[in-house]
């Protein structure tokens, strides 16, 4: 994924437009009831590829397969999110492919001195960044003048 390159534009404006629209209102809930939807319907294809991936042993004693603990997270990012290296301060919203943190999920994905990597989070975003945005421009383009007209009928 280190060669790939996504140039975005216009979110300036876009963010002026979201300060403007939430006027009077508080702007976490503008975020929560816009981005974290849009980010959570884009994502989803990341999750069925991790899904579809995802190693499913068929010894497995336990009974629990990752596939069975894969979830999908849109949120506003808190302070625990905000030591990781791949969230900014500027990200208003995130979305989360996660694995139950296991010793089996992260040999999984990275490998270990004695097994080899086996990767289905990393291949599942790489695989479908052309499909998330192209779903957040989609979602974005309806939600956010279906809440500003929300908005608006709130303000009469």
């Amino acid at each position: 994924m280190d060669n790939v390159t996504i140039k975005t534009e216009g979110f300036a404006e876009f963010e002026q437009q979201l300060l403007a629209m939430a006027e009077g209102y508080r702007s976490d809930l503008v975020a929560r009831n816009t981005l974290t939807k849009a980010v959570k319907v884009a994502m989803e294809p990341v999750l069925q590829t991790a899904i579809n991936l995802a190693h499913y042993g068929e010894n497995n004693y336990s009974g629990i397969h990752m596939q069975n603990t894969l979830k999908l997270e849109a949120r506003i990012p808190n302070q625990s999110d905000n030591r990781s290296a791949f969230v900014k301060d500027s990200d208003a919203v995130i979305g989360i492919v996660s694995v139950k943190r296991s010793a089996v999920s992260l040999a999984n994905e990275f490998g270990t001195a004695k097994m080899a990597a086996r990767p289905f989070l990393i291949p599942a975003l790489e695989r479908n960044l052309t499909v998330i945005l192209s779903k957040l421009k989609s979602e974005l383009s309806w939600l956010i003048p279906a809440y500003a007209a929300k908005l608006n009928r709130k303000r009469k």
